[in-house]
Formats: structure tokens, C-alpha cells, sequence
């Protein structure tokens, strides 16, 4: 781990950078449901149950209970809405490696590996920003992982409606033909490479590649203290438009 990445894993804290913003956690223990403590947000159990998919999300207290089977949404939909995402993981020390994990494409995983090999046979759409041992539980460690945006090697372009029309989605076979994120500018700012897909809760639609910043500037109910992004006077919100009922009056398109 660096000090210049936007999120690392200092002891068992979790530090950003300034502007990034909270980022949401999540504990995959070696047995049991996923435990997901997310910024504060009007509209949580709406984007779990609609976007994750999780057919009846348990609240209590501060954190949400969630199916293990959700875990692979759940990072992807989280890192399209923060930027980040911060899994806490319970690994078993004595498990071996073995094809299984090497070609899985999901990221739960319980081998000695902790991870590191588990899906490296397939691209996602998400990647390791960095991860630290943060616990020696004797049968298991408990270690954190930082899950980003997938960046491109490929100059940064204007978005053209590359997904115009597309329905919104965290499977990774509806994902099989999308370009990233990071292959575009923001449509937002125009002054920032893209790392997120914005989509229209309300119709559920793609409709344009943004950066954190402007991506999490819309959410309302923050005040600045908890990370909210300050206003960006080259705010364009054009791209609204990319959703194909933006003319719905009945509807009106999300923020």
C-alpha cells in the first residue's frame, strides 16, 4: 500500500483522500450472510432490492444483511456508486489453491490464496486498489480489500452513446460487452477521465461514463462534513438526456 492511493487500509481504519468521499464496507465472515454498512442515503433499500437485486434487504442498527450470493453484485453496483468499495474477509488458512479458484469469476473465495489468484482468467469490472492482513484469527485471517473502478490503458474519448438504450445492469454476462468507464471523459465535468456508469434510477437506464466526483455531487440529504462534493461550475447535466424516457413528465429521471 501507497499513500497516494484515494482509499487504504491503515490498521483496521479505513482512510480516503480528500473529495472521495465515504466509502461503503462490507464483512464476508467464513460462514453466513454478507454484513454491508453504507453511507448514510435516501433511497438505500431501493437501490438494493432494484439495483443489486436483493429481493428483501434486512436493516438493523447501522448495517445491512444481505445474501452471500449477492456479493458479486453488490461490489459491482457499490463501485459504480461510490468509486470505491472497502470487503472485509474472513480466509481460511488451511485450504488449498486449486483450478477452481484460478478460473472462478466470482470473488468469494476461502483458500490460502486470500484472493489473489481467484479469477485472474477473466476481466471484471472492478479491480484491487490494494489490501492488507489486518487480523491473525488463528484458523482464518481476516483481511481488507479495496475495490475500484477497472481503468484502460486507452486514451480517454468523448462519450458518443457507446450504451445508448442499455438497461442498466451488475451480472457479469450482461456486462460481456460493455466498454469500461475509464475509456471515456467525464460527460459531466469534461475535464476528468470517466470511472463510473451513471444510470437513471427511476427508468433504469445506462446513460453516460462519470467521474467520482461528479457522480456523488447529486446525492441529496449530505452535508459537506460526511464528504459530499463541493459544486463544480462546469457541471453539465445534458447527459440526462441519454436516458430514453427523459421526456417522460410523468416519470421524471433521477438526479
Amino acid at each position: 500500500m501507497t499513500d497516494d492511493l484515494p482509499v487504504r487500509i491503515v490498521g483496521e481504519r479505513v482512510v480516503t483522500k480528500p473529495g472521495v468521499g465515504p466509502v461503503p464496507t462490507v464483512w464476508l465472515p467464513l460462514h453466513g450472510q454478507v454484513i454491508a454498512e453504507l453511507p448514510p442515503r435516501k433511497g438505500n433499500r431501493r437501490w438494493l432490492h432494484e439495483t443489486v437485486g436483493i429481493r428483501s434487504p434486512e436493516f438493523n442498527g447501522d448495517q445491512w444483511t444481505l445474501p452471500r450470493s449477492s456479493l458479486m453484485r453488490l461490489v459491482t453496483a457499490a463501485v459504480d456508486r461510490y468509486g470505491f468499495i472497502v470487503l472485509w474477509r474472513d480466509m481460511s488458512t488451511l485450504s488449498q489453491c486449486t483450478s477452481a479458484c484460478l478460473k472462478a469469476t466470482r470473488i468469494e473465495c476461502q483458500c490460502s490464496c486470500l484472493g489473489a489468484h481467484h479469477g485472474q482468467d477473466a476481466a471484471g469490472w472492478f479491480e484491487r486498489v490494494g489490501d492488507a492482513v489486518v487480523a491473525d484469527l488463528g484458523e482464518c485471517i481476516r483481511t481488507g480489500v479495496v475495490y475500484g473502478a477497472r481503468g484502460s490503458d486507452a486514451n480517454a474519448v468523448v462519450y458518443d452513446g457507446e450504451l445508448a438504450g442499455e438497461r442498466y445492469c451488475v451480472d457479469r454476462i450482461g456486462r460481456q460487452n460493455w466498454p469500461t468507464a475509464a475509456q471515456f471523459m467525464c460527460a459531466s465535468c469534461m475535464t476528468a477521465r470517466a470511472t463510473v456508469w451513471d444510470h437513471c434510477h427511476t427508468h433504469g437506464f445506462v446513460r453516460a461514463p462519470l467521474c467520482n466526483r461528479c457522480n456523488t455531487r447529486h446525492w441529496r440529504g449530505w452535508r459537506p462534513q460526511y464528504g459530499r462534493a463541493p459544486h463544480s461550475r462546469n457541471l453539465d447535466d445534458s447527459y440526462y438526456r441519454q436516458c430514453p424516457k427523459h421526456a417522460d413528465t410523468w416519470r421524471p429521471c433521477s438526479a
